[in-house]
């Protein structure tokens, strides 16, 4: 154990547990060191073993894109990395991983945020961004429907769109991109993060 979490333990008293048991919003009081120390991280496997290695991640948690951005179960279609474009049929990289998906079901927001664009590209088709803490982002594409508005509040969970096909694809899906600090990453092993109180 970190000295870091031996403070915040000393600091953590019995009332202020007893505090956000009986209140879980209590946790927004607490110092958010996440902005400290999460925040200048790129590296994914960093960031993977920083969140799930901070005992009290629970506290922070969903305030990062770290969940299923759609309302079942998860089935890949494409991964992050090179491959061969469905459209194109020339090499090029994938920035993103697209899920499996029906028109017409619903996308979620994989963490509270703000949503910073919505609109239309060719390679997205109907997309939106979201702007979450920490210097990440999250990206939703080749959307049916938008159901949020640029400069929005939205939380986790929340719907957010329509799983679709528009824009240059050859079925409907979700495609699914996250950048922290302008970087991108590979979402998939933000897409099982959940996270409970530990006492």
């Amino acid at each position: 154990m970190t000295l870091r979490y031996l403070i915040f333990l000393l600091v953590f008293s019995q009332t202020a547990i007893a505090q956000l048991n009986a209140k879980p919003d209590s946790a927004l009081a607490l110092d958010d060191y996440w902005e400290i120390e999460l925040s200048p991280i790129i590296n994914l496997n960093e960031i993977v073993n920083y969140v799930h290695n901070d005992p009290f991640n629970f506290l922070f948690a969903d305030n990062i894109p770290g969940g299923n951005p759609l309302a079942r179960e998860i089935s890949v279609n494409s991964f992050y990395g090179a491959r061969k474009h469905p459209v194109h049929h020339v090499l090029k990289f994938h920035r993103g991983i697209d899920l499996q998906g029906v028109s017409g079901e619903q996308v979620v927001a994989s963490g509270n945020g703000k949503v910073v664009d919505t609109g239309f590209r060719e390679d997205l088709g109907n997309f939106i961004k979201i702007k979450h803490k920490y210097g990440f982002e999250s990206i939703y594409g080749h959307l049916s429907k938008i159901s949020v508005k640029k400069g929005q509040v939205i939380y986790k969970g929340q719907k957010i769109g329509k799983v679709g096909s528009t824009g240059k694809v050859t079925g409907p899906h979700l495609h699914y991109t996250l950048k922290k600090n302008e970087t991108y990453l590979d979402p998939f092993d933000f897409l099982f993060m959940k996270f409970e109180k530990a006492f």
